[in-house]
């Protein structure tokens, strides 16, 4: 991580849990947490420990329950790219890399990993003596399998990471990565995201695509062991598992993960303590509600995300450029943040999350200009020709268009109600329509490719760090996070440089080139950088705040060190 990001999460962190340190007797302890340097295996501070110990010796079987937005997905780790299904099956099945609460993506299961000096082979090595839940060891093949799976498989969006290269197990604990140009960040990129199952279970299924394996072999502090749809998904402490800080195994006993697709449901599950976490960030209104609160603790953290709005342009209407540059200057990002997010978030005027402060070049999308959105349009040829106050193309149609959003997500419903709100003072129309999460993935991610059905979508791009790599998974156009549709060979070659770029000037020459394609071309239209606030009961003690509302307290890392402090 460059020095420019910790000081922006240090600011950012400090600035958060300063407005909730009313609220939250361990506030200044998370604050000197969430700056400190941590390995992501590391054990409990000396205290905890001595509390844990306490704990584990009243020999009680001690519940852990986490409330979620919604139903998984799909139990299939390879295939899911939901939220909430990674925060429950981060636990259970791992990844090459974890985060620590610094942002950086730190070794799991492998020793640091080791490139070459010409930048075109990536070597990793499994950590010794890691086993599955079933026994059987942990080994370079499963890695081989895993990896074969997604790029042959196409799944998730993370198949296209693997483009032009190729991979060998060398030994039972090491592979080996060629690649046809350098990938500086390669494993930051596949490593942390996609997770790694094992082979002997998984390649007895004749449609991996479809497959759920029921007895959910995997590596983690807990394994999934029952769960009903709607209702439940339970989880039974691993033993045996290496990284716990004391006696192998984590001090919770179960784990079970409740779906509340409304928030107002949420909140009053961790009140009355039918929930001991929410695994999702609260509503501003939630947090300011348990402000004060003896039984809950708030816990802040910077997103290392952003919240946006994007365009799909095959829609005929929407592949005009004026028109996206119309509806871009119908947002107002101040009022999102004041209304949607009661002013915990920032705006986000250009591509890249002010987190990253050493790619702000100020160059920026179109302000929040109802006036020159008007004029854009007349400009153009769209005119109300009907007067029934929404402009109409030069083909006679309404400048009218579906604006889909997740309910679960009560933030951007606000967000979609402000925007349509400004937006139908410039004559365009723009129709809110809340679907479940899933039905809405359902929508961006239909094949073949370029058919997704939908017209505007709002939605939360995840972590974005390693920002000259990650670029390409958002807006390459074979990736599956592509939901716009956006082809602009100037970016792609801007990206493609920036992905193998080591050169520092060489980067920024064509970070440049792309703000300017995107910011000029709008497929994608940042809004704001939110704050998190996520909360648990104070039964429960030893949880450490993660940056970003993918991780947040829902952590292999919580999930081994949180015990029952009462």
């Amino acid at each position: 991580m460059n020095k420019h990001k910790k000081v922006w999460i240090f600011i950012a962190l400090m600035t958060m849990v300063a407005l909730f340190a009313g609220c939250s007797p361990t506030a200044d302890v998370a604050t000197e947490e969430a700056t400190a340097e941590v390995e992501a295996t590391s054990a409990p501070e000396t205290t905890e420990g001595e509390a844990t110990e306490e704990a584990a010796a009243e020999d009680v079987d001690v519940t852990l329950t986490v409330g979620i937005a919604s139903d998984p997905d799909t139990l299939n780790v390879l295939v899911s790219n939901e939220i909430n299904t990674s925060l429950m099956l981060n636990g259970t099945y791992p990844t090459l890399l974890l985060l620590d609460e610094n942002g950086n993506k730190v070794p799991y299961i492998i020793e640091e990993p080791e490139y070459s000096d010409d930048g075109l082979t990536a070597t990793v090595t499994l950590k010794e003596g890691l086993k599955w839940t079933d026994g059987e060891p942990i080994t370079a093949e499963d890695i081989v399998y895993t990896y074969d799976a997604v790029y042959e498989g196409k799944f998730h969006w993370t198949y296209t990471v693997l483009d032009g290269i190729t991979w060998e197990a060398v030994d039972d604990r090491t592979v080996v990565f060629t690649m046809s140009t350098p990938f500086p960040k390669f494993i930051n990129q596949i490593g942390f995201w996609v997770r790694i199952v094992p082979s002997h279970v998984w390649e007895q299924a004749e449609d991996v695509q479809n497959f759920i394996d029921e007895d959910f072999v995997g590596f983690g502090p807990f394994q999934l062991t029952d769960y009903k749809t709607g209702e439940y998904y339970m989880m039974e402490r691993v033993a045996d598992f290496p990284f716990t800080p004391d006696d192998d195994k984590a001090y919770v006993d179960t784990m079970i993960f409740k779906p509340y697709p409304d928030p107002n449901t949420m909140l009053l599950a961790l009140k009355s303590g039918d929930i001991d976490v929410a695994a999702r960030p609260l509503t501003s209104e939630a947090a300011a509600e348990l402000e004060g609160s003896e039984d809950v603790t708030l816990a802040s953290t910077v997103d290392l995300g952003y919240e946006h709005m994007h365009f799909n342009l095959s829609n005929a209407l929407l592949s005009d450029v004026a028109v996206r540059k119309a509806i871009a200057m119908s947002v107002d990002r101040d009022k999102l943040v004041n209304f949607a997010y009661g002013g915990n978030a920032e705006p986000m005027p250009g591509i890249i999350s002010p987190l990253y402060t050493q790619f702000d070049f100020g160059i920026n999308y179109p302000e929040f200009d109802i006036e020159g959105a008007k004029a854009v349009l007349a400009d153009a040829g769209y005119v109300d020709t009907d007067d029934d106050g929404i402009v109409n193309a030069p083909t006679g149609e309404n400048l009218s268009f579906e604006m889909i959003y997740a309910v679960n997500y009560v933030e951007h419903e606000k967000i979609a109600a402000i925007i349509a709100e400004d937006a139908k003072q410039a004559g365009i129309e723009l129709v809110p329509s809340g679907l479940d999460k899933p039905v809405q993935l359902e929508q961006l991610y239909r094949e073949p490719k370029g058919q997704n059905n939908y017209e505007i979508a709002i939605n939360t791009w995840g972590i974005i760090d390693d920002v000259e790599a990650s670029l390409s998974n958002l807006f390459l156009p074979e990736t599956n996070l592509n939901w716009m549709n956006w082809e602009n060979d100037k970016a792609i070659e801007a990206m493609a440089a920036m992905k193998s770029g080591i050169d520092q000037d060489v980067i920024d020459e064509n970070m440049k080139v792309f703000q300017t394609e995107i910011t000029t071309d709008i497929p994608d239209l940042p809004l704001v950088v939110k704050g998190n606030v996520f909360a648990y009961n104070n039964r429960f003690d030893g949880f450490k705040v993660y940056p970003d509302d993918l991780k947040g307290l829902v952590t292999p890392q919580n999930m081994w060190s949180v015990f029952l402090a009462e």
